[in-house]
């Protein structure tokens, strides 16, 4: 699930922030993340969508309803960049159709992608299923 790019990007504080549609965290608050979701009742968590790797986990929803834990990170769309999934506090100092059609050449085509800072990763969102509470315990637990 997670591509590491081997691009350089810089990034800088955008003007106006994106509205979030999706929530991104990895290691130990990806764990946290987990368990806020779990403690969701079925009702909400129908309402997401999410993927999760080896310690990333990324939630879509609407913005007023994603969850908060400290240290994640917030994702939206750029419509520079449609196919890409961005930090929406910041954005790359490389135009946003050059590094659009960039990684999703190294992406082999599969998008939307979503595109994590520090360290630099792409993580294919295809994949995305509504949230289902056993198989969120159950990557909870493998990665314990």
């Amino acid at each position: 699930m997670n591509l590491t790019a081997s691009v350089q990007i810089e990034w800088q504080v955008r003007a106006q922030p994106l509205a979030p549609g999706a929530v991104v965290a990895r290691g130990s608050i990806a764990r946290t993340l987990a368990r806020r979701l779990l403690a969701s009742d079925d009702e909400q968590l129908a309402r997401w969508q999410g993927v999760a790797g080896p310690d990333v986990l990324i939630v879509l929803g609407e913005d007023a309803t994603l969850p908060w834990v400290e240290g994640v990170t917030y994702l939206g769309r750029d419509e520079r960049a449609p196919a890409l999934w961005l930090p929406t506090t910041h954005e790359p100092c490389v135009p946003l159709p050059l590094l659009q059609r960039t990684l999703v050449q190294h992406a082999q085509g599969k998008t939307p992608l979503a595109v994590l800072r520090a360290p630099l990763a792409i993580a294919p969102l295809a994949a995305a299923r509504p949230l289902a509470r056993a198989k969120l315990q159950a990557w909870l637990e493998a990665g314990a």
